[in-house]
């Protein structure tokens, strides 16, 4: 399934217009998730789907960015702690990684506080909010480099959650976030 492609066409025009919409690409090895996943999100262009793991989804999917947990965010992209609460950071990534396949960029975060509420809701808000909040200060800075991020569904808990309502709460914080404007 390459439901990037389909979206593809939509996605340039997007993101070939003056203020640039995020694109998100969700990857995974499970077809049939993304397969699912796609029939709730056929209206916002924005959100592409792709089948694959790491340097294989980057190429396919012309990726400048891959979305990384903290633990994660240390292997790959070699961040450092402290992390902010609430915060992701956009990091170069390392020319090692870079040679194996990875896009030139990593999305990393999200450091949360004992007192956040521990819900799938919760965590797919601070994460995307997060994300594009990161993003677009990164390309404030570097006009146009990050333009479109894989990120894996569970790290926006999308199994956890019932398709339709994750990406009703998409479109709301893509919305608050002024579109997704980076």
């Amino acid at each position: 399934m390459t439901d990037s492609a389909s979206h593809r066409s939509q996605a340039d025009s997007i993101v070939g217009a003056e203020n640039t919409k995020l694109q998100l690409v969700l990857f995974s090895s499970d077809s049939a998730l993304l397969k699912k996943l796609s029939a709730f999100s056929k209206e916002l262009p924005y959100i592409g789907f792709e089948v694959g793991q790491g340097p294989q989804v980057a190429a396919k999917a012309h990726l400048d960015a891959f979305w990384a947990t903290l633990m994660v965010g240390v292997e790959l992209f070699g961040a450092v702690p402290p992390f902010p609460l609430h915060e992701a950071r956009v990091l170069r990534t390392p020319q090692t990684q870079v040679r194996r396949g990875l896009p030139k960029y990593g999305v990393v975060g999200v450091a949360v506080s004992p007192d956040d509420p521990k819900s799938p809701e919760f965590n797919l808000r601070l994460v995307l909010s997060s994300l594009l909040k990161a993003t677009r200060e990164f390309n404030a800075r570097n006009p146009g480099q990050i333009l479109r991020v894989g990120i894996l569904p569970d790290d926006l808990e999308l199994g956890k959650l019932d398709p339709a309502i994750a990406f009703r709460i998409v479109k709301e914080v893509y919305e608050q976030a002024g579109g997704g404007e980076t």
